[in-house]
């Protein structure tokens, strides 16, 4: 495997163009994996939420396979087979609110620099390795600040649900397919000129540099490649949705962000990107609010903030709740959609669900709450890593299962032990 690591990135932005150095071949999606779990294709689905879990009733009391859920996992018990949950994984970061953007790269952005890519986060790299293959190499939903590629940009969320669903299900208007084909050769033009330039530039530069213009070059070819790629989808219909109750959706009837179905509304959404393969890597990352559940009169944020008084604890748990019956409603739906090799969709789709922060009330962002789901993998443990590995290497292990030939991401030193196939 090619070792060798770029440590200067260039970034091209045009209309709607994001331009980089070229991945190196050891980066690449895997030609001949060899597991039964690379004939479907792969997919990965996250959702974050912003302040933490009460750990105490997060992460189980013991290890291994006899683990007893605790309450907030109760909802997972039909799937208890399906998820594996984890402890004491984390990314060895401080800064509380602050540090939570590095939950999916374990990397602050202000530190981005002194790794080779950045401060990439493990979704945009699953993006990276499957993405040409759908309409949209990745969907980030509702709240923004948790994904970021490897030149640093921010992916911004899709804020409201009725964007998301005309964004994945309602065709473009003629006047819009017009203005997507002239952005694409737009978009074109401005590399035909940079290329143009470059090529000038090559003869006053020396053997080092001259090398590093190759790259560059390879990096522009690859963006012609994604141009014309984005182009041959202009013309395909969207997939149709026959549920009208989800149509409502497009119409703004689920926009509102009080409202106690909004996470499910999302989820759906989630579901949906996934079962019409117009994506095969969705997040999602919960933001603060007050959904008017039973009982709950306080914000999420606020009720994070418990300081282990018994009235917050009480309103955090029905969230927590709220949050992981609908999570569990999700994966559910995913294991009962069969596909056509005959597996399910479950097993072709990794969920990841965590926090940046541990416990919010503490500020801390050690000891992690997060579990994955599916994927292929051998579920049913309680994982304790005792501090003794760091959460990149579960990001690893997952973007191997996706088929990416690298042996670090990020702050990783190996593949997460005891996860098995």
């Amino acid at each position: 495997m090619n070792k060798r690591k770029t440590t200067r990135r260039l970034v091209l932005k045009g209309v709607g163009v994001s331009l980089t150095l070229p991945l190196l071949e050891s980066l690449m999606p895997r030609k001949a994996f060899g597991a039964n779990h690379l004939h479907s294709p792969q997919r990965m689905a996250v959702v974050t939420v912003p302040f933490g879990m009460n750990v105490d009733n997060f992460h189980p009391s013991h290890a291994g396979t006899d683990y007893e859920l605790p309450p907030t996992l109760m909802p997972f018990g039909k799937l208890r087979n399906d998820f594996t949950v984890f402890s004491n994984l984390d990314h060895d970061v401080r800064g509380g609110h602050a540090a939570n953007h590095t939950l999916l790269s374990g990397v602050k952005s202000t530190e981005r620099a002194s790794y080779p890519d950045g401060n990439i986060t493990v979704d945009q790299r699953a993006a990276e390795l499957v993405g040409h293959n759908t309409r949209f190499p990745s969907l980030v939903f509702w709240k923004d600040g948790m994904s970021f590629t490897r030149t640093g940009v921010k992916v911004p969320g899709i804020a409201r649900p009725s964007d998301a669903f005309k964004l994945m299900f309602v065709d473009d208007s003629d006047d819009q397919k017009t203005f997507n084909r002239a952005s694409v050769e737009s978009s074109g033009s401005i590399l035909d000129a940079i290329l143009e330039d470059a090529r000038g530039l090559k003869r006053e530069l020396g053997k080092a540099d001259r090398r590093k213009l190759e790259e560059y070059f390879s990096s522009i070819r690859e963006t012609e490649k994604k141009l014309s790629l984005a182009e041959s989808w202009i013309e395909k219909p969207k997939p149709k949705i026959s549920d009208s109750a989800l149509k409502k959706v497009a119409e703004g009837a689920r926009d509102e962000k009080i409202g106690n179905n909004y996470v499910e509304v999302w989820l759906d959404l989630m579901f949906l990107a996934l079962q019409t393969d117009s994506t095969r890597v969705v997040s999602m990352a919960v933001e603060n609010g007050n959904w008017r559940l039973d009982g709950v009169t306080d914000s999420y944020h606020t009720l994070s903030h418990h300081g282990q008084r018994d009235d917050p604890l009480r309103q955090l748990a029905i969230i927590e709740q709220h949050l992981m019956q609908n999570l569990a409603r999700f994966v559910e739906r995913l294991k009962s959609t069969e596909l056509p090799d005959g597996g399910s969709l479950l097993d072709t789709t990794q969920v990841l669900f965590g926090s940046g922060l541990g416990s919010g009330s503490r500020h801390s962002n050690t000891n992690l709450p997060l579990m994955l789901a599916g994927g292929g993998w051998k579920h049913g443990h309680h994982i304790d890593a005792q501090g003794g590995q760091p959460l990149c290497n579960l990001y690893l292990s997952m973007l191997q299962r996706m088929g990416a030939e690298q042996d670090r991401f990020n702050r990783s030193l190996s593949t997460l032990t005891s996860l098995t196939t």
